[in-house]
């Protein structure tokens, strides 16, 4: 089996043999997870504090893409499981509770004398796209059902514990083409008239955001998207016949099918109140595509925001992006966290984001100790406002089985499990973005200054990416200063 994750803690553990205990920190506000050591027996929660237990149980995956091989990580959690396996606590610390140090048997929970707002108050931006309808095709659901939502929920309220600031909406069928197990369909049905004029059906669209944002997610709809991979798109005819036609930017038939819908659109979203929350998305489109479509949105709804997924410069695309992501590795240099100050004083979105690449760090099965915590860390410490990764829930055929998908690295597609399970490597990536949110709330109040300027300086894009980075030790020294007491 996989040893990497068993040598995993999150939190900040000064494990001594001889002294059988260990110690999970924590700020006022503040949910931690850590691995409990095989010696340790948890007693009884100390009034006022939760503490909940589970068991981390071994998925297969394979080690290379389209590999036949099998190894086995201990990833998805099981909690409130008696069953055999390596332990996870999760502690949550309410607000009002008064800061020292707790026991719980073998267990001491420190609770710092600060506050760590909700997480839909935190500031720094967190996107993991979601995917629907892989939830309906696991739920042996209709798509956007009584049913379909009910097992959404669990998944998207897991999401909503780790701050995500963005529901994923399509606005296009396949707009990434067919590349997960389940391919995505439109949350806006199109009909064109025999007399050329169009017809929108906002119904399913309206739903949705109205449910995601009452699991917690949001306030941003990033909609997907206006440049769909192939450049095909479709349409119903008043038959009821599908139509799919390229619609390439600054050509007559991409005019005519995003022209009218932009108009159309825009007045629904100020009917709603949504248009100041809704973004116009772009994934790993050319520069060239991306200052067309920017202008055409302009011309036709001025206040319409843009966000875009790239690997060049945001001011090399001509056009103002509003919350623009760059993919973790070369792209991640001077020239990009300088342009990201600057957007920042513009009140504009810089985050990074990986998928497929880089090999290191990310959240695959086969990824190592520290390396999604470093993902999460890697912002505050940095100066970017967020991370960004491609799938929530992209589920292959049975997750819990096997977390092998075709030429994806395994756990690429997912970090979460169809019942609502995190996985560990999700629960280390959520304790890095909280360490983030610890680090700008002390940049803020001008602690640790110094400290907090010598460790970022160990956060090296390139240098991660070659996978050169001590993720686990530079992990244990963010927790060690963001958990630290005194002035």
């Amino acid at each position: 089996m996989n040893g990497k994750w068993l040598l995993a803690a999150v939190s900040a553990m000064a494990l001594g043999a001889s002294a059988r205990t260990f110690e999970v920190a924590a700020w006022r506000g503040e949910t931690v997870a850590a691995r409990v050591p095989d010696f340790a027996e948890l007693g009884q929660a100390p009034a006022g504090i939760g503490v909940r237990t589970g068991v981390l149980k071994s998925v297969k995956y394979a080690p290379e893409p389209e590999s036949l091989q099998r190894l086995e990580c201990f990833d998805r959690v099981k909690w409130g499981s008696d069953d055999e396996g390596p332990r996870v606590v999760e502690v949550r610390v309410p607000e009002s509770v008064m800061p020292g140090v707790y026991a719980c048997g073998a267990m001491s929970i420190r609770v710092v004398d600060r506050v760590l707002p909700p997480a839909k108050d935190w500031k720094s931006f967190l996107d993991l796209w979601q995917h629907p309808w892989a939830v309906a095709r696991v739920a042996k659901a209709k798509p956007f059902s009584r049913k379909h939502y009910a097992a959404m929920k669990p998944v998207w309220e897991t999401l909503a514990a780790a701050g995500q600031k963005a529901l994923t909406v399509t606005i296009v069928p396949q707009a990434w083409d067919h590349q997960c197990c389940d391919a995505y369909g439109t949350m806006i049905g199109r009909v064109k008239k025999a007399d050329g004029s169009w017809k929108f059906d906002y119904s399913v669209f309206d739903e949705y955001v109205g449910f995601g944002r009452k699991c917690g997610l949001g306030p941003d709809i990033a909609c997907y998207t206006m440049c769909p991979w192939g450049y095909i798109c479709r349409y119903q005819t008043e038959n009821g016949e599908t139509v799919s036609v390229e619609c390439k930017p600054g050509t007559p038939a991409f005019d005519d099918y995003w022209g009218a819908f932009l108009d159309d659109f825009a007045g629904h979203l100020r009917a709603k109140g949504w248009l100041q929350d809704t973004y116009i998305a772009m994934d790993e489109r050319s520069i060239e595509d991306v200052r067309t479509i920017g202008a055409f949105i302009r011309k036709h709804v001025p206040e319409m925001k843009i966000a875009m997924a790239g690997n060049k410069l945001p001011s090399e695309y001509g056009v103002t992006i509003d919350n623009f992501c760059m993919v973790l590795g070369g792209g991640i240099n001077g020239a990009y966290l300088k342009e990201a100050a600057e957007r920042r004083a513009k009140g504009m979105k810089t985050t990074c984001y990986v998928c497929c690449v880089p090999r290191y760090p990310n959240t695959f099965m086969s990824s190592g100790p520290g390396e999604a915590f470093w993902l999460g860390a890697y912002p505050a410490m940095c100066g970017l406002d967020g991370f960004l990764r491609w799938a929530w829930n992209s589920w292959p055929f049975d997750p819990v089985k096997d977390a092998s998908y075709g030429p994806w690295r395994a756990g690429d597609t997912f970090l979460v499990y169809p019942d609502g399970s995190p996985s560990w490597r999700f629960l280390e990536l959520r304790n890095g973005i909280v360490a983030s949110e610890k680090i700008r709330i002390l940049k803020e109040k001008g602690l640790f200054a110094d400290d907090i300027a010598r460790l970022s300086k160990r956060f090296i894009a390139e240098e991660a990416a070659a996978g050169k980075s001590d993720y686990r030790g530079i992990r244990d020294n963010v927790l060690k200063l963001v958990n630290r007491t005194g002035n």
